[in-house]
């Protein structure tokens, strides 16, 4: 390499004696050459040629070729088919966890669905239970239980036992007007000449407890309505 000075001198730069060498050496200078060479392949060439002989046959760390002697001259085999069969296991276990967690999580939904749809038809029942509408056929239409011979407690039983008791005393009623006037009113058989027994009638049912509390509450409703209406029409009246 040569530089131009200011005094206009050309100043050659000495080699070195390797540099001197190499000159001497074919390879070498064949190789200087080829680093020399200018184009794309050649800037290729450059950036990928080893630094030494080793490099074409032993890549850099760096390289993804490169493979350590320790990895290279591996000999235990017998390690390498655990690792693969543990890895193997390893895998396999871990499809059957997934599974498990997967069914888990199914059954849970499947649970959910269940109970979810047991709920709605509670409440559908409750429901109809509170309208009363599918039991009401199986209700009695009276206030009265079959089963005991009772009447229910409320207005309502007790106002048809008022009503079955004045049933029963005009039957009784009737009864005796029939054996009065329909039969003879000797007073005794005239075909035995036995004598005939009076017809025993009880006494005229009145009502009772709760019934006869709602029947004075409305007659005083009632009074009360007739009072307000006279007034109404007294008032009209002297309009």
């Amino acid at each position: 390499m040569s530089e131009v000075g200011s005094s206009g001198f050309r100043n050659i730069k000495p080699m070195t004696r390797q540099e001197r060498r190499a000159q001497k050496d074919k390879v070498a200078l064949e190789k200087e050459r080829l680093m020399k060479r200018t184009g794309l392949s050649a800037k290729q060439y450059r950036e990928n040629a080893p630094k030494t002989a080793m490099g074409l046959i032993v890549p850099e760390q760096n390289a993804a070729g490169f493979l350590s002697d320790a990895d290279r001259f591996h000999t235990d085999v017998s390690g390498e088919e655990y690792l693969r069969r543990r890895a193997k296991y390893e895998a396999q276990q871990s499809t059957y966890a997934a599974k498990r967690v997967q069914r888990v999580q199914r059954e849970e939904d499947r649970w959910e669905q269940i109970q979810a749809r047991k709920k709605e038809e509670e409440e559908f029942w409750d429901e109809q239970r509170a309208a009363g509408e599918k039991a009401r056929k199986n209700h009695s239409s009276v206030p009265y239980d079959a089963i005991t011979l009772r009447y229910n407690d409320g207005l309502d039983g007790e106002r048809l036992r008022f009503h079955d008791d004045k049933v029963r005393y005009r039957a009784a009623v009737r009864s005796r007007n029939l054996q009065r006037c329909g039969d003879t009113r000797t007073g005794y058989n005239i075909i035995n000449g036995s004598d005939q027994a009076a017809l025993a009638v009880p006494p005229q049912p009145q009502p009772g407890g709760e019934l006869a509390s709602h029947i004075t509450k409305m007659q005083i409703e009632a009074q009360a309505q007739r009072e307000a209406d006279f007034l109404q029409v007294e008032e009209s009246k002297g309009y």
